[in-house]
């Protein structure tokens, strides 16, 4: 066969070949797809973090990061074959239409919600929508085993970055940063301001598991804390001059001891405020070694409406780390990387003593941040729990179980305990609730075999205290009692106490 000779040399291979599988492909194609389809083959070239995102998606994926999207204020898991509600925003649409935590969304707008193929998206697509427009839910709640009907005026619903804080005692105050987004740093300068009135002399700020966000929402947070002139961080491109960001020095809380926690999946904009206070020896870095994503990306809109996100730059440290780790074209092994490290020597891929901090203690270059004080993290035992049973924590069992059996406990704590902390001094799951537990998770089809073990047991214990707590003092509470479960606390007051030698060169915390 010869084949035919095309002659268009106005128009790229690209374009040729893509009108001739339109023109004359034996079946009808959908230009839309193998359009979506070349583009993520294109940037799959590049690097991990250059994305596009469909118009459909958009809203959505920049929900965090513009601070509210517009829907009914509820978050929820897909539990089985139901979406389980597990937290109802305070005076928000849903509160106001009176949805409480552990009701099951049944339908929308008459449209089923209930089934095997039921995705997030699809969840989300049925209840998010235009401002004020109203959307009618059929909702099952399984404490009075009923269905009932109810309209929904769906409303602007915030995103915040950070809804955990609180005093750990009376001279250390705790900051949680969950994501950076359009109103992170004022509702951080806020907790800060609370925090400060209490007469903290110390701060945490908790960055495990935040994923990062926007830039310049990062630096401010920074800029907190060091005096004036001190470089946060500089981005350099192939197109891009170098650019750096200073401290202003109009910061809060210039003095005082600074402790970051971070693990590996702390991520981007989390990582410039972790290099930068721990460069300019402005806090200690306790944790592992953070993920390593230190690319820029720069958003496109296009015309119909769907982004691209384009890498253009990388980020560095004061002293001139890439907080890059290195990377292939193996997108999925970029990201299971995380999970083969070894703590705390992090699979000797660290290059010590080419770089310093301000008073010239040496750093480690290996993509993210070394921490000063290694605290293996496993958030509430979940790491533990996920090799023993693996997808579990992803399942919901154990949030579903305590919505739906531990409703007597529920009223026990919410009347008996005034606080948190009278909370884990005197709470503990009973045997009899422990042995129900088990045989709630034996219903699900991945885990009718699992095998009560005491390892086990006290990590469901431990699981089942936290989401109770969640429950019965929001949040903050969930964070209490996995800091106190996980003796992060004792961790920290060991770090504190040890702080001024670690910030000193070639010193190590006993």
């Amino acid at each position: 066969m010869i084949g035919i000779y095309i002659n268009q040399p106005e128009k790229t291979r690209f374009y040729q070949i893509l009108d001739l599988v339109k023109a004359d492909y034996v079946e009808e194609p959908d230009p839309v797809a193998l359009e979506e389809d070349a583009i993520h083959g294109m940037l799959s070239q590049l690097d991990p973090h250059s994305s596009y995102t469909p118009a459909d998606l958009v809203a959505y994926t920049q929900r965090q990061i513009v601070g509210n999207y517009q829907g009914i204020g509820v978050d929820f898991l897909l539990f089985n074959d139901s979406v389980l509600i597990t937290d109802v925003q305070p005076n928000g649409p849903s509160f106001t239409a009176g949805l409480t935590a552990g009701d099951r969304i049944v339908s929308v707008d008459n449209q089923t919600l209930v089934g095997q193929n039921m995705t997030r998206k699809l969840v989300l697509a049925s209840l998010n929508g235009a401002p004020n427009s109203q959307v009618k839910l059929q909702v099952y709640r399984k404490r009075t085993n009923r269905i009932f009907e109810t309209n929904v005026v769906r409303g602007r619903v915030p995103v915040k970055g950070i809804d955990v804080f609180y005093a750990i005692d009376k001279y250390t105050g705790y900051i949680q940063i969950k994501s950076f987004g359009a109103q992170t740093h004022k509702e951080f300068r806020m907790a800060l301001v609370q925090l400060k009135s209490l007469g903290i002399q110390n701060l945490v700020v908790d960055l495990r598991g935040n994923g990062g966000g926007l830039l310049r929402e990062s630096i401010k947070i920074a800029n907190e804390f060091l005096p004036r002139g001190a470089l946060i961080t500089y981005t350099l491109g192939r197109k891009r001059r170098m650019e750096k960001y200073n401290a202003d020095g109009n910061g809060i809380f210039k003095e005082g001891k600074v402790v970051l926690l971070v693990n590996k999946f702390t991520a981007s904009a989390s990582e410039i405020i972790a290099g930068a206070m721990q460069d300019n020896d402005r806090a200690l870095v306790v944790g592992e070694r953070t993920f390593g994503k230190g690319l820029v990306q720069e958003p496109y809109r296009l015309p119909d409406g769907s982004s691209l996100r384009l890498t253009v730059a990388r980020y560095f440290t004061p002293s001139g780390r890439s907080i890059q780790k290195p990377y292939t074209r193996d997108v999925a092994a970029y990201r299971q990387e995380v999970f083969s490290r070894n703590m705390p020597a992090e699979n000797g891929d660290s290059i010590a003593g080419q770089y310093f901090t301000k008073n010239g203690r040496m750093l480690n270059e290996a993509g993210g941040i070394d921490p000063d004080f290694v605290l293996s993290d496993t958030i509430n035992q979940r790491t533990r729990l996920e090799r023993l049973l693996p997808g579990f924590t992803q399942s919901g069992a154990l949030e579903a179980f305590v919505f739906d059996r531990m409703r007597k406990d529920m009223l026990i704590v919410q009347s008996k305990y005034k606080n948190v902390a009278a909370f884990i001094r005197n709470y503990h799951v009973s045997n009899a609730t422990l042995k129900e537990c088990y045989a709630f998770i034996k219903t699900q089809p991945r885990f009718e075999a699992i095998k009560q073990s005491k390892l086990l047991d006290n990590l469901i214990e431990s699981n089942l205290k936290a989401y109770l707590a969640k429950i019965s003092f929001g949040n903050a509470g969930y964070s209490q009692v996995v800091n106190f479960q996980e003796s992060i606390f004792a961790r920290i007051q060991l770090a504190l106490f040890a702080y001024n030698k670690m910030l000193t060169p070639n010193k190590q915390l006993p």
